[in-house]
């Protein structure tokens, strides 16, 4: 699976941890939501990779989020 564009990525802080949540197509056309929290990773040669979240829509409050990516968030939360 390819995905061909991001639609969307909002920065989410639950209980002092920073969620990542991207809304994607795939080359079919179908749409992926995936959440992450990793955002900083240390490489074999010693650099500090991170993850550029300056297009990422901070949200204050989970009902700021759209209704689908809400109830998904939901669901991902109650599951751990």
């Amino acid at each position: 699976m390819k995905i061909t564009n991001v639609e969307a990525k909002y920065l989410v802080e639950i209980k002092n941890k920073q969620i990542v949540i991207e809304e994607a197509r795939n080359e079919k056309g179908e749409k992926i939501v995936s959440f992450y929290t990793l955002t900083k990773a240390k490489l074999p040669n010693g650099e500090e990779w991170s993850e550029d979240l300056s297009n990422a829509k901070k949200i204050e409050k989970r009902e700021d989020l759209p209704e689908d990516i809400r109830k998904l968030l939901r669901k991902v939360l109650n599951s751990l």
